[in-house]
């Protein structure tokens, strides 16, 4: 019933981790990986250790720095099952809880999705089940926020305003732990280490500029099917 989704960029140590204790086949039916551009460590190698998992893997084929939203729409466009579990590949306990996840969808009401806690009790905005079909009702991610992560806030806060999130009780940890956020004058993003993430500076007027204009979608729920999203080339590897 339910696609296991996960993003990657340069981490083979965590990818091969998720794939061997996080993917319980017995509940998640399938693993949809996106290679979000690697230059250097890229995912092909990695789940071609594992012909035997039922996994695709897809690849953005320019880093075009965080493009982590639009990798998520890449993904959410190959799934085949009625739920979608998205989470980070930094993700520790989710095989454990599988089972309670399969329980809590399987008597899940048409309106609900399912969020957990991370391992300091805080709803996480980028761990969460939903059925595809209401999935799609959102128009998918903003591609405007490329290269800054605002944008995963403001998509749950949409799916908020026609969907009840119910928080399973249940704690996953980050092995990542929370990065220092720092901006500088650099193209695009780029991460030096685990525990840093480095920004290209956004100016206030283009900050309010892409908030005021998904805030303007978000007001009109017909906006919300769009059909610009995956603007950038892509290729199935496996």
């Amino acid at each position: 019933m339910i696609t296991l989704i996960t993003t990657y960029f340069e981490d083979p140590y965590r990818l091969r981790d998720y794939i061997e204790n996080q993917f319980n086949e017995k509940y998640f039916s399938e693993l949809i990986v996106v290679d979000d551009g690697s230059p250097r460590q890229p995912a092909e190698a990695i789940v071609r250790q594992y012909p035997d998992k039922n996994i695709r893997l897809f690849r953005v084929k320019d880093d075009i720095g965080f493009n982590s939203h639009g990798a998520r729409n890449l993904a959410m466009k190959h799934v085949e099952t009625e739920w979608a579990y998205m989470t980070d590949i930094d993700r520790d306990g989710i095989g454990r809880f599988a089972p309670v996840m399969d329980r809590y969808v399987r008597s899940a009401y048409p309106n609900e999705y399912f969020n957990t806690l991370l391992g300091n009790r805080q709803i996480t905005h980028n761990d969460y089940c939903v059925r595809t079909e209401s999935w799609w009702k959102s128009g998918g991610y903003d591609e405007e926020f490329v290269n800054w992560h605002f944008g995963d806030r403001i998509f749950v806060d949409r799916l908020n305003l026609y969907l009840t999130p119910i928080t399973i009780p249940v704690i996953i940890k980050a092995t990542r732990g929370a990065r220092k956020w720092v901006e500088s004058d650099i193209g695009i993003t780029v991460y030096p280490d685990d525990e840093t993430v480095i920004h290209p500076k956004y100016s206030k007027e283009r900050k309010t500029e892409l908030i005021d204009a998904v805030g303007w979608r978000n007001d009109n729920p017909k906006l919300w099917v769009r059909d610009n999203i995956i603007n950038f080339e892509w290729e199935q590897v496996i």
